[in-house]
Formats: structure tokens, sequence, C-alpha cells
């Protein structure tokens, strides 16, 4: 790791915080390096974009790694979304 030449002040919701606070204790480092781990983690899970075949397969393979209750949580909030958008998509403003 390089020398840390950047400061930087972030405003966290309360429970943002604790879990920084948490992890350092869990994995006995700074918070500055669980905020730098969590941020090399999710640009790396990010980074692995599928084309569609891969999706395609991935779906071939079996379920969703997802619980049931998880899954209709997700159904429930996509169709909420969608409800909404035709509502405002049928409002005379949107046209």
């Amino acid at each position: 790791m390089g020398r840390m030449t950047i400061r930087a002040t972030y405003a966290l919701d309360s429970e943002t915080d604790h879990r920084i606070r948490s992890l350092a204790k869990q994995w006995d480092v700074s918070q500055a390096e669980v905020i730098r781990r969590s941020v090399r983690a999710a640009v790396e899970q990010n980074s692995q974009v599928l084309s569609p075949r891969d999706v395609v397969q991935r779906y071939a393979k079996g379920p969703l790694p997802r619980s049931r209750t998880r899954t209709r949580e997700v159904v429930r909030a996509l169709r909420s979304w969608r409800h909404e958008d035709d509502k405002r998509r049928a409002s005379p403003r949107a046209r």
C-alpha cells in the first residue's frame, strides 16, 4: 500500500458508521482500511460485466442464490416501480 496523501471527509448515517467500526474491530484494521477494502471489492465486483450469453448460461444452471422471501421482495419492488412508471407515463404532463 502506498503512502496515504489524500484526506477526505464524508457524512455517514449512524448505521453505516456502526458497520464500519464493527468491521474494523472484527478485521483488526483501521476504519480507513475497511473503507479501502470495501471500495476495492465493490469495483472488482462491478467490473465483472456479463455478456448476454453469460447471463443466459447462468440462469440455465439453476435458480439465483436468493431466498424465496428475498425474491418476493424484489418482485414486489419491481412491480411497484413498473406501476409507478405506468402512472407517470399516463399522466397528461408526461405527453
